[in-house]
């Protein structure tokens, strides 16, 4: 077909912003009316410590916002009848923005209080965690963003460098630099929206050709997939950073009134962490890089552990709880085992009203068939393809965030074929769901366990060099390894560490991606070559984009992907301390 013979799609620029702003409101009319928990809650944590009229007249102005902005979720139909009443009903949202904004620049500027680093982390996490969290929601109307992360985040980086400590001045510096990651991911954002709509509105105008359509929803896909791999490794390094900031400051304040507090915000970090790692699981499954570490796995003690996890949660919320089975050894790989488990038990729990859930396993003609069975809801025969893809949940139409995030029988369906353990699901709405996962047997003889009980211990003193480009997650490093006794030396390039050294590291942390096109696997090959070819060396990246995933894993080293979970980090410096080590020292 001549390129001027095409069906043109019937849009225009004025029609795709219409329907951009339609989804803003539409998003806005779930999200307004839990936008006033925020304020309330910065309020009664600041109440001791800042009460007063200041604090009473502080929380008026920021609950007015939120007000004004459910006033105009209200009037929307009868306001934006056309392209122009959306973009002026847009244009007040952004200026309902721009006036909380202002009031949590205000907070940011007056509320901060130097002697209590836990308050300053809570007030600082909520300005900079709502800015982050609503490019989302305002990707739609990129203004609306901008005029309220501006004054939110730049007169807190005042407030910060006002209080004239080389703390305050850096973290101002960071939030600085936060914004312009900020403008940078707003405008891919926003980009990607766009084209979306506006493919949505190719995909209506081509219904009649299927070939066209699966064009269509291939390009929706590749510019998602494009969007999260620009925007995962940004959002990952700072979060990285910040994880191992928490972990030093629970340590620090532990004992101390402060320490419920960090415990709570540490717990906030770890679900945002929680999301990015299961965005990370099913990216990894599809490029093809998680290589499965097959062993004998004792299934009785796995089961058993798990069963102690769940069985309170189960209890918690007033079901009976039932784990039996024999004795048995089966081929698989205990983590990406364990991985699956957790995820089916997770969702027989959360979507168990009432009744029971039960973990099972039997041993018959050389296999052993591990079954989840619980007297939930139950789920359609219509839906039992489509609950194993990525973020269909049935029962969670609202989005709430504690019923997960609707990724978990995804990662359950692509391990189960990278293991080629079949997993079958047996469901009706009202009689519970059951899911069946057959695990190929091994003879208890022809099994072997060992058990590995060195490096649990740190070894005052090692000496660990740090690789990463990331000035915040370098000074990050340096605290927390230094709370742990570990002497460190940070480098922000391989050069750099070459010149630093003056005897030979007993262990390497390096990230993936450095200056200059360099990679972490170069940076631990020229360390190796001048100070001793067995030193115990791990990377860490925050890519998500299979080319990079892929990369990083042929090199060889372990990998750990941002956010690093501390304990997982110590665990590796522990084993290092036990590593045979053959430098030139």
């Amino acid at each position: 077909m001549a390129e001027e013979d095409k069906p043109q799609p019937p849009h225009t620029q004025a029609q795709i912003e219409q329907e951009a702003i339609r989804r803003m409101q539409a998003v806005l009319a779930g999200a307004v009316p839990l936008m006033p928990t925020l304020p309330l809650v910065a309020a009664a944590a600041l109440w001791n410590r800042c009460g007063g009229w200041q604090l009473g007249a502080w929380l008026l102005a920021a609950l007015l916002a939120p007000g004004l902005r459910y006033l105009l979720v209200r009037r929307y139909h009868a306001a934006a009848a056309d392209a122009a009443g959306a973009v002026r009903w847009a244009n007040e949202v952004t200026v309902s923005a721009l006036l909380d904004g202002l009031a949590w620049g205000v907070a940011g500027m007056l509320f901060l209080v130097p002697d209590s680093p836990a308050l300053q982390m809570l007030l600082i996490t909520m300005i900079v965690g709502t800015s982050a969290g609503s490019v989302f929601v305002t990707s739609f109307w990129p203004l609306s963003e901008y005029a309220f992360a501006v004054p939110s985040v730049g007169l807190t980086a005042l407030g910060l460098a006002l209080q004239g400590s080389e703390g305050g001045v850096g973290m101002a510096i960071g939030l600085v630099f936060f914004l312009g990651i900020l403008y940078g991911i707003m405008g891919q954002a926003h980009g990607m929206t766009m084209e979306t709509i506006r493919l949505q509105f190719e995909k209506t105008a081509l219904a009649e050709s299927l070939q066209q359509q699966k064009e269509v929803a291939e390009q929706a896909s590749l510019a998602k997939t494009h969007f999260l791999a620009a925007a995962s490794h940004d959002l990952r390094q700072p979060l990285h950073a910040l994880g191992l900031f928490v972990t030093a400051m629970r340590q620090r304040l532990r004992g101390s009134a402060h320490e419920p507090l960090a415990d709570r915000i540490a717990s906030s970090v770890a679900a945002l962490e929680g999301l990015l790692n299961a965005l990370l699981d099913v990216s990894r499954l599809d490029a093809g890089v998680m290589q499965p570490q097959r062993s004998p796995v004792a299934l009785h003690d796995l089961l058993g552990r798990l069963g102690a996890e769940f069985a309170p949660l189960a209890q918690a919320k007033g079901l009976a709880w039932r784990s039996e089975g024999p004795e048995a050894m089966v081929d698989s790989d205990p983590a990406l085992l364990e991985t699956m488990l957790r995820n089916l038990l997770s969702n027989a729990v959360r979507y168990t009203p009432a009744g029971e859930v039960s973990l099972q396993w039997r041993s018959s003609g050389g296999q052993t068939v591990v079954r989840v069975q619980d007297t939930g809801v139950g789920i359609p025969p219509e839906h039992h393809r489509t609950v194993f893809r990525e973020f269909f949940q049935l029962h969670n139409p609202e989005r709430d965030r504690s019923k997960g995030l609707g990724l978990g029988l995804a990662v359950v369906e692509r391990l189960g074929i990278l293991l080629d353990h079949p997993l079958t699901l047996f469901s009706a709405p009202g009689r519970g769901t059951t899911f069946e996962l057959a695990l190929p047997a091994l003879e208890a003889e022809s099994t072997l366990a060992t058990t590995a009980t060195e490096g649990t211990a740190d070894a005052i003193g090692l000496r660990v060099l740090v690789i990463d480009d990331e000035a915040g997650v370098r000074d990050a490093m340096a605290l927390l390894l230094g709370d742990w006794g570990y002497r460190v030396t940070l480098a922000s390039s391989v050069g750099e560490a070459l010149s630093l050294l003056r005897e030979a590291p007993q262990a390497i942390v390096a990230d993936y991606r450095l200056r200059d096109e360099r990679t972490g696997a170069e940076a631990i090959a020229q360390v190796r070559e001048t100070w001793g070819a067995n030193i115990p060396a791990l990377i860490v990246t925050g890519d998500t984009a299979p080319d990079r995933l892929r990369e990083a894993s042929a090199s060889g080293h372990p990998v750990l992907h941002k956010p690093v979970a501390a304990a997982r980090l110590r665990a590796f410096l522990r084993h290092a301390v036990h590593a045979p080590q053959h430098g030139l020292a």
